[in-house]
């Protein structure tokens, strides 16, 4: 029994060993063969103390290939089982590098307290260990979680504190320029967060990141979009698109694919911003990111009204709705409504049209939200009640 258990042992390291080399070979994306063996190998890996430092290698190599491969459910129970390894082991670095990781899925997976309690962790262990670089990553990534909570103050905070901790040529400062554009797009100041993307894409060319780059290329598009630069933002996604296929990234090519449909929708082309739409769709629903799924269906509903394919339009419409509910998206929520309002309205269903712009309101109350948006429910809540009370002419 004994010399099975070392044979066991050996053979599991070996494997380690093998897995980490195909990792480093494989580029920016090992196969999804290699990856499923690499998943096997750490599944028995991690109750072997004594190869711990290949195993965390393994570990920690695999980490944002997981990710960006768009695996996140079945990804989290390997960083738990890594995280516990650490803390029998007392190997804090590693701990606070996995509780990063873990972080950043959480985070993907819209599960934002969750994720900046990993996060939190992983700033104070880096900060324990005097690592102050990757402190100021875990920071970061806090800030991006604070903004999606639309903690503002305490999000810009969070980016000047990684700021000083960084190296005036670290490329993680245009993370931080990143989360302030976004910061910038959130609050309508279109010139400002635009500035901020361009820095950023400026760090990034320069650096090769070429998913960063394909990153800081998306949020410019979002920018360049509500400049209604149209032809430059839709430059910036195809130029996004073609890096995040390189890198094999489908989430956020998807992610960007919704951005275009966008601009297409906004030029008139109705058409092609649907098949965009679609595009995206299964790959959100395949790795369950109900916020983008949402996003998705909200563009997908628009579309499918302006086509005149109702039922499509309302079914879209409704989902989006029923994925915002716990994800603390107001505007967007309002939107949605307003949207599936103009949806019955065009169908003569005008009581219905009436109801959801009023709860588009609702939504809205108190949440500071930008005044064009308010603006257009109450315009087209104006109409629809004009036409409400209008009495049906006379039958002869």
């Amino acid at each position: 029994m004994a010399n099975y258990a070392i044979l066991f042992r050996d053979h599991i390291a070996r494997s380690i060993v093998r897995c980490s080399a195909r990792m480093e070979l494989s580029g920016q994306m090992p196969a999804a063969g290699d990856r499923e063996q690499a998943l096997h190998t750490l599944s028995y890996a991690l109750n072997v103390e004594d190869i711990w430092p290949e195993t965390r290698a393994l570990l920690l190599a695999l980490a944002p290939k997981m990710e960006q491969a768009g695996h996140r459910d079945d990804w989290l129970p390997y960083l738990d089982r890594g995280i516990e390894q650490c803390q029998r082991l007392g190997d804090v670095p590693a701990e606070a590098a996995l509780h990063w990781h873990k972080g950043v899925v959480l985070e993907l997976r819209c599960l934002y307290d969750d994720a900046r309690e990993e996060l939190s962790l992983s700033v104070a262990q880096f900060a324990a260990v005097g690592d102050s670089r990757n402190q100021a990553r875990a920071l970061n990534k806090l800030a991006n979680v604070a903004r999606f909570q639309r903690q503002v103050h305490e999000a810009k905070r969070l980016v000047e504190t990684a700021m000083v901790l960084l190296e005036p040529d670290d490329t993680e400062r245009a993370y931080g320029l990143i989360v302030m554009g976004a910061m910038a797009l959130d609050a309508c100041q279109w010139p400002a967060a635009a500035d901020y993307f361009s820095q950023a894409i400026d760090v990034y060319r320069a650096s090769g990141d070429q998913r960063m780059l394909a990153w800081s290329l998306t949020n410019l598009g979002v920018a360049q979009r509500k400049l209604k630069d149209y032809q430059r933002a839709i430059a910036c996604y195809h130029e996004a698109i073609a890096v995040f296929e390189k890198v094999h990234d489908p989430v956020h090519r998807a992610a960007v694919h919704i951005n275009l449909g966008n601009v297409f929708l906004k030029v008139g082309n109705v058409d092609e911003a649907l098949a965009s739409y679609r595009q995206a769709e299964p790959v959100f629903y395949q790795v369950r990111d109900n916020l983008h799924l949402a996003f998705a269906y909200v563009n997908i509903g628009m579309a499918c009204r302006l086509l005149g394919r109702w039922r499509e339009a309302e079914r879209a419409l409704s989902t989006s709705i029923d994925l915002l509910g716990g994800l603390n998206r107001p505007k967007k929520i309002a939107n949605c409504r307003e949207e599936l309002g103009l949806t019955y309205q065009a169908q003569g269903r005008t009581a219905e049209a009436i109801t959801q712009y009023e709860q588009a309101l609702d939504a809205l109350n108190d949440r500071g939200a930008d005044q064009e948006l308010r603006n257009s429910i109450l315009a087209n809540l104006r109409v629809a009640r004009q036409i409400s009370s209008t009495p049906a002419p006379a039958s002869t």
